[in-house]
């Protein structure tokens, strides 16, 4: 299945550095009946790439497939279980709580401001047909679908809306070099055929590998709406599938240009018949009262909190997920929409037996250890895209070429100056306090890679307020202290090009740090526990994890207080 909420093959060129600001067209009820065609799609944009025809959960997609054995296949379906909020409604065990939070899903306001209202209605009756990999269950597309309901629910979701102020229309080759250069490649696909500066012409780009993250939605948001999505991702996608990149609004703009600069959809011939012109829709507050209660009434609280409520969702209302039988065929796991009430996923046949495997081990599942609980979290915010932690993850080779260098002189260090870092020892490395302003941007962030364009995204505070005490615990090392005998002085003179040359690489503060291929070290005592950092200056080969760091004290330091004595200089130039 396909969206059916098509844009018209004829756009507004009014001017073409504003992007392809489409006309919208609606479709009869003809078009809604219809349960799949074979449009001819150019797919070379990234919005347009191929999705699955399954629900795309992105850390089961990447570590698991049918060749897996079911012991190791029964991990993934546990990811399944959350991540597509069977724990919403149903219940899991008391002491896998913590483990099974659940997802909190899409924010409800402004949803009628962002969707027209035939793709609210397509939303409501059956979501694949909008975006056939969404997580998204239907309660519409069996054979009981009551029409009145969900003109209901179309009539209440469209009561939510929000005033969007009007950005600046950005640039599409801005925006088209950005996304191939900040790291969006690492989740969604890269524009087939796209070139990243500095690649030599003679060069073969090796295509993905790995399913992308899919972009249907990008159809549907207008231009405006889509910047101010990419401007407040957190607001909408709470569950932190989309993070904050931070991203400034001429960035925000340039990007949303790029995404809506996609080709249409054609139809085919015989299809024709099925555009109409706009239908008009007229709000009806007495349906939309209907509609208010339908939503609580089938459950769409489970997963989506009502605007304006706080509290408001409605858990566990259906059987314990203990009690759920493991080889079942039907419910939620059916081949089809029964209808009744049961929500239809469309789960391919991998992910069954995953689910089935994960259910017939739910009992011996047990608290996960400190490295099973960080590397279930990394699956599940999609970490993993990015770093790598322990062997597992990190940018596929693929896709590395599309995270760019800021500066000629990052060239020099290889994958280390535009891909990010990896993270063993993370917790031995930053502090809690570090690790804090990194993952939700507490106290302005935590960059310190200027030379890269990689952006680190940054998540809702509660989503990812465990991984600091996580990796600490887990990555533990002696709190060592600089040598008493440590003097700023003496670190001065090691620091410069008479002692240790730190400054050949490294900026003594931030101010010229871009000119240089080097982290920025001025923050260093504030981010880094002393014994990491020592370890790292006597034995930067294992520690940095084969980062081109030389070691400058080749055989051990002359003097025990000299990388004290470095590390209190860089207190004093950090204050």
């Amino acid at each position: 299945m396909v969206s059916l909420s098509i844009n018209s093959s004829s756009f507004d060129k009014r001017d073409t550095k504003q992007g392809m600001m489409r006309h919208r067209t609606g479709l009869s009820l003809l078009a809604l009946g219809l349960l799949a065609f074979s449009p001819l799609r150019l797919e070379a944009h990234p919005a347009h790439a191929k999705p699955v025809n399954y629900p795309y959960v992105v850390g089961f997609e990447r570590f698991h497939s049918s060749l897996d054995d079911d012991e190791y296949l029964a991990g993934g379906g546990m990811i399944l279980l959350n991540e597509l909020n069977c724990v919403a409604c149903h219940e899991p065990p008391r002491a896998l709580k913590s483990q099974f939070a659940g997802v909190e899903a899409t924010n409800l306001e402004g949803t009628a401001t962002r969707l027209g209202h035939l793709d609210l209605e397509i939303m409501v009756r059956n979501p694949r047909f909008v975006k056939r990999d969404t997580n998204m269950p239907s309660f519409f597309a069996g054979p009981d679908r009551d029409l009145a309901e969900v003109e209901a629910l179309k009539q209440y979701l469209s009561t939510f809306t929000y005033e969007v102020p009007p950005y600046p229309v950005g640039d599409i080759e801005a925006g088209r070099a950005l996304y191939h250069r900040i790291g969006c490649a690492a989740c969604h696909a890269p524009e087939v055929g796209y070139r990243p500066p500095g690649i030599p012409e003679n060069a073969e780009i090796e295509m993905a590998g790995l399913p992308s993250v899919p972009m249907n939605l990008a159809d549907l948001y207008d231009l405006n709406t889509m910047t101010h999505f990419l401007l407040t991702p957190n607001e909408h996608r709470p569950s932190g599938r989309m993070p904050d990149f931070q991203l400034s609004l001429g960035d925000a703009s340039n990007l949303a240009a790029y995404l809506k600069a996609g080709p249409d959809l054609v139809l085919p011939e015989n299809l024709s018949q099925a555009l109409t012109g706009d239908t008009p829709f007229a709000k009806d507050p007495a349906l939309a009262k209907q509609g208010e209660v339908l939503f609580q009434k089938k459950n769409c609280t489970a997963c989506h909190t009502v605007p304006g409520r706080k509290n408001s969702r409605t858990l566990h209302r259906a059987t314990a997920l203990e009690k759920l039988p493991a080889e079942s065929t039907g419910g939620c796991l059916s081949e089809r929409p029964v209808g009744n009430g049961i929500p239809f996923y469309g789960l391919d046949e991998v992910q069954k037996r995953a689910i089935r495997a994960a259910l017939q081990r739910l009992d011996s599942r047990k608290r996960l250890e400190l490295a099973a609980e960080v590397d279930w979290r990394m699956k599940r915010l999609n970490c993993y895209a990015c770093h790598e932690r322990g062997g597992v993850g990190g940018a596929e080779t693929a896709r590395e070429v599309y995270f760019g260098f800021e500066t000629e002189k990052a060239i020099e260090l290889g994958r280390w100056g535009n891909l990010p870092p990896i993270l063993d020892d993370v917790g031995a490395k930053l502090t809690e306090d570090w690790l804090k302003r990194v993952l939700h941007g507490e106290k302005g962030g935590g960059s310190v890679r200027p030379y890269q364009s990689a952006r680190m995204p940054v998540y809702l505070a509660d989503k990812v307020k465990s991984f600091p005490a996580a990796f600490r615990k887990f990555d533990l090392q002696p709190k060592e202290k600089p040598d008493s005998q440590a003097s700023a002085k003496r670190g001065k003179e090691l620091f410069g090009a008479s002692g240790k040359n730190c400054v050949q690489c490294h900026s003594p503060g931030p101010a010229e740090h871009r000119e240089l291929p080097g982290i920025d070290l001025s923050t260093a005592p504030k981010r880094l526990y002393f014994s990491w950092f020592q370890s790292a200056v006597t034995n930067p080969l294992e520690t940095l994890h084969g980062a081109p760091m030389p070691d400058v004290f080749e055989g051990g330091p002359t003097d025990p207080a000299d990388v004290g004595s470095i590390w209190k200089y860089l207190e004093s130039i950090g204050k």
